[in-house]
């Protein structure tokens, strides 16, 4: 992962960014930095424990640090690069011009399908409660309702940013 935070500080150098893009991505680089370490850590214990339950939650918080790893690194190159020749392919996409028609309403579709989703999730999770102290079923169900929420902001973003 090191490699792509490597190609932001690239960009940097390559692009003459402003001081105000060069401390952001210099302020995400470190944060990427500080982060690789603690996925190491995580890494080791879903490696080394013999704590089956341990091993599994850890493995669920590895699995949304590294997409957060990488997500940072995307971050990193879009600023540092700005659309520049050269710019890795591993960045985040510009602000495309709002959504319509068909897509438009397909987004809306599925947040109500995502809110429609939360209900019936908390439903579930208020169904737990004989199981709290015997499984994982509780904390599961407790990750997907963020998920969930986590989906219908990113679909509230869509459809904030349709066309005029």
């Amino acid at each position: 992962m090191q490699a792509t935070f490597e190609a932001a500080l690239r960009g940097l150098r390559m692009t003459g960014a402003s001081v105000d893009t060069r401390d952001l991505v210099e302020l995400i680089v470190r944060h990427g930095k500080e982060e690789g370490e603690l996925l190491a850590t995580y890494e080791q214990l879903v490696d080394s424990s013999d704590n089956e339950t341990a091993a599994y939650v850890i493995g669920m918080i590895l699995e949304d640090e590294r997409r957060h790893h990488r997500l940072l690194a995307e971050v990193a190159n879009a600023a540092a690069w700005d659309r520049s020749p050269g710019a890795p392919d591993d960045s985040t996409p510009p602000l495309s011009p709002g959504i319509d028609g068909e897509l438009l309403a397909q987004t809306r579709k599925l947040l109500a399908a995502e809110r429609a989703d939360y209900r019936e999730l908390r439903r579930i999770r208020r169904q737990l409660h004989p199981f709290a102290d015997t499984t994982l079923w509780g904390l599961i169900i407790d990750m997907m309702l963020l998920d969930t929420k986590k989906h219908a902001t990113m679909l509230q973003f869509l459809e904030r940013h349709r066309r005029a």
